[in-house]
This record gives structure tokens, sequence and C-alpha cells, in this order.
């Protein structure tokens, strides 16, 4: 039976394709967190993490910081994610972004609902009120 979770894995897959981003798994460390490189256009995402309903919105994450040219191998997973200017925040803002057409395609604007998306995709608390003004902008 074909998930929601696999339909949203296609859909970002599909999105890094078209953006020449290769797309690389790994069994890892089950607490090794994913990673991408700008220069390399790639991700790597780590098929044994602990919490696989993570999985999407880490790998939209990753998606952004290859898309906004975040240099070097990022590895900031315990970083302050809330600084409004870190590397990491911006990373979430632009996942958040990537994801919203996805959850809103076959939806309408009435049934759109903030706690909904961030239960799907494992959305970290602290984004409540961006997921709810992107959620906004985008009608």
């Amino acid at each position: 039976m074909y998930t929601y979770m696999e339909d949203a894995l296609d859909y970002l897959t599909d999105y890094a394709s078209k953006h020449h981003i290769r797309i690389m798994w790994a069994s890892l460390s089950p607490i090794t967190p994913p990673g991408s490189n700008f220069e390399y256009r790639s991700v790597v995402m780590n098929s044994n993490w602990h919490n696989p309903k993570e999985f999407i919105f880490q790998l939209a994450h990753e998606i952004s910081h290859v898309i906004h040219g975040d240099k070097g191998d990022i590895y900031y997973y315990h970083a302050c994610f809330t600084g409004r200017e870190s590397v990491e925040y911006k990373a979430n803002l632009g996942a958040v972004k990537l994801l919203i057409p996805y959850y809103c395609q076959h939806r309408n604007q009435e049934s759109i609902i903030a706690y909904e998306f961030e239960t799907l995709f494992d959305v970290p608390a602290y984004l409540n009120d961006v997921v709810i003004e992107e959620l906004r902008n985008y009608f």
C-alpha cells in the first residue's frame, strides 16, 4: 500500500532531481543526522535514523541547504535552530516552504490545518508561527 510518506518522498525526490540535487541514502548510526553539500549538489540521508517520522522534513531541510547555496558540509544538527539568522533556521523555513505546495495540492483553503501539516511532517514546534504564516501566504 502506497503511503502519504512515500508520496511525499517521491515529491521531494522529483523536486531534487529537477534542481540537479542528488539524494543518497546510507545506513548510519541511528544518531547520525543527515547532511548536504552545495558544491556537490548532494544530500546524504540516514536510512537508520532513530525517528523515521522525521525523514520528510529532514530531506526538505537538506534540499533547502543546497537550494540556498549554503557552503561546505552542513553538520549543524545540534546547533541553535531558533535564531532567525542562523543557517539552520533558514533551512527549516525553506523546508516548510518546500512542503507547503505538496500539502496544499489536493486540499481547498478551508481544509488547511497548520497542526496537521506540522504533525504529518514532524515539524519542530518552535516553527508553528512560521507554518501558520507561510500557509496564509500560500493562498
